[in-house]
């Protein structure tokens, strides 16, 4: 083809101005928007309407009646002091493991490493129910079903891959010249920990602490498995009115569910960046 024939294809090409390609990249950014809002719009006017039935667009009223419902008949503040305790538990728990299991990974030399990475990521790898039965199991023979401890526990094979993941990378990107001047200085491992370690890792163990809530605190399949009248979520509990056939009631405690979720999504937003979640990184 020669210079002329090409010549002659760019001129009639056509052209998108502008003004039309910020029409087409609104238009799919707006669509992109309402499809994620929309079910949580719908909720939130499910959860304060009344006489919306039939092909009604728009409910007959508004009322406040299903949030009382919620907190006084299904008891949802006892149901939301469970969830934030099994969460706490949760993130203790998988501190306690993933921490040094994250050190090891990330600082030393350990065989197998690739094997024990599979095992801890096994639990999200396959499916839920799968290994919540497996795992029902072991808790009945335990007398762990309907313990806020047995519905942590189980919320911690779900929450320990995050807390591995994250902190090995933040333990693997430490400044080695720091913690080395830390040592020639006399400190003690314990001091280096406290004033060297943790100030270089906090932004990786926030990220850790704020997955593993979020994982806990909206957890199901697990909890259904594990959970009694002593251990009801917030999560079960919306479930339970579904079947039960409240779908108004269900909607409020969800509406309630989303408010946690929503606020750690800003702070993870606003707070954590990955650059930050690598700590003191080498070289810089």
């Amino acid at each position: 083809m020669t210079a002329v024939a090409v010549a002659a294809g760019a001129r009639i090409r056509p052209r998108v101005g502008p003004g039309l390609s910020r029409l087409i990249t609104y238009t799919f950014l707006l669509a992109f928007v309402l499809y994620v809002l929309s079910p949580f719009l719908a909720i939130l006017v499910t959860s304060i309407a009344q006489d919306w039935f039939g092909g009604r667009i728009l409910p007959g009223s508004l009322t406040l009646r299903w949030f009382d419902w919620a907190f006084n008949v299904t008891n949802l503040p006892g149901v939301m002091a469970n969830s934030f305790i099994i969460a706490g538990l949760t993130i203790a728990i998988s501190l306690v493991i993933g921490i040094p299991t994250a050190w090891a990974l990330g600082r030393r030399h350990v065989r197998a490493r690739n094997v024990l990475m599979t095992l801890i990521l096994l639990p999200k790898t396959v499916p839920p129910i799968t290994f919540a039965l497996g795992l029902s199991r072991e808790f009945y023979s335990f007398d762990l079903v309907d313990t806020h401890l047995g519905v942590a526990l189980a919320h911690t094979t779900l929450a320990l891959p995050f807390v591995v993941l994250i902190m090995s990378a933040t333990f693997a990107g430490l400044d080695e010249r720091v913690l080395e001047a830390g040592r020639v200085c006399g400190g003690n491992w314990f001091r280096n920990l406290v004033h060297l370690v943790l100030p270089m890792a906090m932004p990786g163990l926030m990220a850790s602490v704020l997955f593993t809530f979020v994982t806990s605190f909206n957890e199901f399949t697990l909890t259904l498995v594990t959970y009694g009248p002593d251990t009801l979520t917030l999560t079960v509990q919306t479930y339970l009115a579904i079947g039960d056939g409240f779908l108004e009631v269900a909607s409020a405690i969800s509406v309630v569910l989303l408010v946690p979720s929503v606020i750690l999504l800003l702070l993870i937003q606003r707070q954590i960046r990955p650059e930050n979640i690598l700590g003191g990184v080498k070289g810089l």
